[in-house]
């Protein structure tokens, strides 16, 4: 603006200087002229200026409900996200209560088990120990027994035949002795003596020969018996060594196993204290979560009702205060866009009430011009008049330089006057490019950067409103107020200057 008005300024100072210089009728005239085109310059600019500052403010109005309603969806997707992790803890964690309980008892189950089998095979074997070693001590005792009873044998045997020896010579001499007595001669004393000594020295011959004979055999068997006994002493000694080394490497392996047994019990006292603080760090993790999910639910609430409505209705409100004073173009957002489409109606001209120059096709959805080119604009009223509610059509002009949309409560008129009155609220296009919004009171130009193809049409007959709209862009383009009196008909004129068709979308997308 400041580059504006001293544009203006420069343009009138010169001119003023020039004027005081020439001093003449030429001057002035071309002071005024000047003064003329920069006031026309200004206000150009200013009107252009001031559009700008609208459309600015419009895209960021726009920018600014659509940063709220991204920040809705982010913090809906963020509750979403919570609301699934917490479902997934929540089973993560019944999932590991239940696998540690059966882990647990399982494990409990199998070590009670091991226990119960290790000290029956203890046991068992302890007792066939003490059975064998109960065994080898009675045989040893047995063998202790057999072999005094073997000795004490001997000595008697010994003593019996030292007896029968000693009985054998006393009955020799005492027979002998009879006989002397009753040979009382010298001869047979003589005899007898002789034959006394003969006996004597043959029996000591032989007691010494049987006794060295006996003596030999007895000392042989005696040290049979004393190799037999070593043989069984040593074979009692080698089993004692088995068993006393048996019984060592059973001792091993049970201290083994029992080691063993008691290595497994650790690793599961660990194993199941690491469980419980994995669990107690699930318990905690999930009441921070829980506690983080209350602060969003409680903020995302918050929002929802305060912050994002107030915001909500003010942007509503810029917007419908920005479409009052200015009419420019503006995104219409969903919510209200819905409620218009929904609001579709198949609108069939009515070729009855068409101008004689005007072709409608069979099935009511296209009129074009079929006559001489003039300024006259022929037109065609839909079937059915709207007498109240809302009730939006669409209509394709495409690259046509000259039509007519809107409504009028003339059912019997063929023509649209060129200046109309009462009874019509249009949009007018002339020329491809100045569209204007006319009815009795408004006649109005509209600045469009680029015209659309598929125009559109809005009634809201309680609220004396028309509506024009970029089919194809849902931009706002231009809002007619009014009362409508009764019944009122949709219009359409294709003008007479292109044979180009106005033809009805019937196939309006909804939101």
């Amino acid at each position: 603006m400041a580059t504006q008005h001293s544009l203006v300024l420069g343009i009138v100072s010169g001119a003023y200087e020039r004027l005081r210089k020439e001093d003449s009728f030429e001057a002035g005239l071309y002071v005024a002229l000047a003064a003329a085109v920069g006031i026309l310059v200004a206000v150009i600019l200013y009107f252009t200026c001031y559009t700008g500052i609208l459309k600015r403010e419009n895209e960021r109005l726009g920018k600014v409900l659509g940063s709220l309603k991204r920040e809705k969806e982010t913090l809906g997707k963020e509750k979403e996200a919570l609301q699934k992790n917490y479902e997934i803890l929540k089973r993560k964690n019944e999932r590991l209560g239940k696998e540690d309980s059966s882990k647990v008892g399982f494990c409990v189950v199998v070590v009670v088990g091991i226990l119960v089998a290790v000290i029956l095979w203890c046991a068992y074997y302890i007792a066939c120990f003490k059975r064998d070693i109960k065994r080898l001590t009675r045989e040893k005792e047995d063998l202790q027994k057999n072999y005094d009873s073997l000795k004490g044998k001997n000595e008697r045997l010994g003593k019996e035949k030292e007896d029968l020896q000693k009985q054998n010579v006393l009955g020799i001499v005492s027979g002998e002795n009879e006989r002397l007595g009753k040979e009382d001669s010298f001869e047979a004393g003589l005899y007898f003596a002789f034959a006394a000594a003969v006996g004597i020295l043959l029996l000591v011959i032989l007691y010494f020969a049987c006794y060295t004979g006996i003596l030999k055999r007895e000392n042989e068997r005696l040290g049979k018996e004393k190799k037999a006994l070593q043989k069984n002493y040593e074979i009692l000694k080698s089993k004692n060594e088995r068993l006393g080394k048996g019984a060592s490497s059973e001792e091993g392996f049970c201290v083994a196993v029992v080691g063993i047994l008691v290595a497994v019990i650790l690793w599961c006292a660990f194993r199941i204290a690491r469980v419980k603080r994995e669990i107690k760090r699930l318990i905690r993790e999930k009441e921070d979560l829980q506690k983080n999910y209350d602060i969003l639910k409680r903020e995302n609430e918050s929002l929802g009702k305060e912050t994002l409505k107030q915001e909500k209705e003010k942007v509503e409100a810029d917007f419908k205060e920005l479409r009052r004073n200015t009419n420019t173009c503006v995104y219409v957002v969903d919510r209200e866009w819905k409620p218009i489409t929904e609001a579709c109606v198949n609108v069939t001209l009515d070729p009855d009430t068409a101008s004689p120059c005007l072709a409608v096709s069979e099935d009511g959805s296209r009129v074009r011009f079929t006559g001489e080119r003039s300024a006259e604009w022929p037109s065609v009223l839909g079937r059915e008049g709207f007498t109240s509610g809302g009730h939006y059509w669409e209509v394709e002009v495409g690259e046509k330089g000259y039509w007519v949309l809107g409504v009028s409560t003339h059912p019997h008129e063929k023509s649209i006057p060129q200046k109309p009155g009462e009874g019509y609220w249009l949009m007018r296009l002339v020329k491809g490019k100045t569209c204007k919004a006319v009815s009795q009171s408004v006649d109005q130009t509209l600045n469009l950067e680029k015209m659309c193809k598929m125009w559109g049409v809005y009634l809201d007959h309680g609220g004396g409103r028309l509506s024009f709209y970029n089919a194809e862009t849902r931009f706002h383009i231009h809002t007619l107020e009014g009362s409508f009196p009764g019944q009122v008909y949709p219009i359409f004129s294709p003008g007479s200057h292109d044979k180009g068709p106005l033809i009805i979308n019937t196939k309006v997308k909804n939101v």
